[in-house]
């Protein structure tokens, strides 16, 4: 059966997915679902394994690995791993992992458990076009590459963070590069998704407008 109550978020590094789905699934009361961490969590898990590539493509290791979502924290097992992910090292390598077929079976299942059981928001690169394809709701947040790193350099740090303004930006077009060109799952809209570019919007006017159209859609009654 398809799984339909379920607005999908999509979108490239730094377009602001993860606030604005946040924001969006509290208004609503629905669970929200960042499945960008769960790849991210992955890479991590795999960085502390010293990188071995054949560890990627077990799914008896991914699955003892224990991704989990528990009251808005990111588990690996027992551990609550919401900053580690963020960092530097990971971020470098969460596209050489999230490319990895096995790992996008076992992840991509995973999200699917969570929403067959409570309407859900998800926030990812292919969630629309790949994990709910039958989403009711589809939205795809752009922004030019300038507006998406100094967001991304403000929410490491900014002056404070471990990476300059520049490195944040070829980071972040790196990581579009291999998004979009790999071939399992790449980054894309969906051909029904609505697309929402973002440069002159503030957050909140994201949220409302996303809001407002999930009102629509879901025939949910105005808050």
């Amino acid at each position: 059966m398809p799984i339909t109550q379920v607005i999908a978020i999509d979108g490239p590094s730094g377009v602001g997915k993860s606030t604005v789905a946040k924001a969006v699934a509290n208004h609503l009361g629905w669970t929200y679902l960042d499945t960008g961490a769960t790849y991210r969590a992955v890479t991590l898990a795999w960085l502390e394994a010293d990188s071995d590539p054949s560890l990627l493509e077990q799914p008896t290791w991914l699955q003892n690995l224990g991704v989990d979502f528990q009251a808005g924290d990111i588990l690996l097992g027992t551990r609550r791993v919401n900053k580690a992910i963020r960092e530097p090292e990971v971020t470098a390598n969460a596209s050489f992992v999230s490319a990895q077929a096995a790992v996008r079976t076992y992840l991509t299942e995973l999200q699917r458990q969570i929403a067959r059981k409570r309407p859900c928001i998800l926030d990812g690169r292919d969630i629309g076009t790949v994990v709910f394809p039958d989403a009711l709701l589809k939205v795809f947040l752009t922004a030019d590459d300038a507006v998406r790193a100094k967001r991304r350099w403000y929410q490491i740090g900014g002056d404070q963070a471990n990476q300059t303004l520049d490195e944040v930006l070829t980071a972040l077009q790196e990581r579009d590069r291999k998004d979009s060109s790999r071939t399992l799952a790449p980054l894309k809209p969906a051909k029904d998704a609505w697309t929402l570019e973002t440069n002159t919007l503030s957050q909140e006017e994201v949220i409302d407008r996303i809001e407002c159209e999930a009102r629509r859609r879901f025939k949910i009654n105005p808050a």
